[in-house]
C-alpha cells in the first residue's frame, strides 16, 4: 500500500476485526478475507452488480467499467457491511489484506494503476 495509513491489517481496524471474531470466535480465521460475509458481500460478481444498481439510482454515475466499477463497489461493500453508514464526505482506510484480494479478485487493466485512499472534497 502507497500510505502509512493503508498499510493496515484487519486485526487492527476494530470494525473489520469485529465481523470476525462475531462470525465463530472458535473458527480460527487469521484474516476478514476468510470469512464467508466477505467472500459474498465484497467478491461475489452477481452481489456487486446488483449494489453497482442501488449506487448507480441513488448517485446517477456510470463512469466505471469492468472490473474497476466491481472493485469500487467492493470497497464500498467492505465499509457498508463492517461501518455501515459513515455519512458524506466520511472516508477510512481499509485493511490491505481485504484491499489486495479485491484488487488481486478484480485487477486493473494493463497500463492503469490503482487510486488509493483520496481525501474527500469539501
Amino acid at each position: 500500500m502507497p500510505t502509512t495509513d493503508e498499510s493496515v491489517c484487519c486485526m487492527e481496524v476494530e470494525q473489520v476485526w469485529q465481523k470476525v471474531v462475531d462470525q465463530r470466535p472458535e473458527s480460527h480465521m487469521k484474516c476478514v478475507t476468510e470469512h464467508p460475509g466477505f467472500q459474498s458481500t465484497c467478491l461475489d460478481v452477481w452481489v456487486l452488480e446488483t449494489a453497482y444498481y442501488a449506487y448507480r439510482q441513488q448517485y446517477g454515475t456510470d463512469n466505471q467499467r469492468g472490473n474497476e466499477k466491481f472493485r469500487y463497489i467492493a470497497y464500498r461493500q467492505l465499509v457498508r457491511w463492517c461501518w455501515g453508514y459513515l455519512g458524506k464526505h466520511v472516508r477510512v482506510a481499509l485493511p490491505s489484506c481485504a484491499v489486495n484480494k479485491i484488487r488481486n479478485t478484480f485487477p486493473a487493466d494493463f497500463g492503469s494503476s490503482y487510486t488509493g485512499l483520496k481525501p474527500p472534497s469539501l
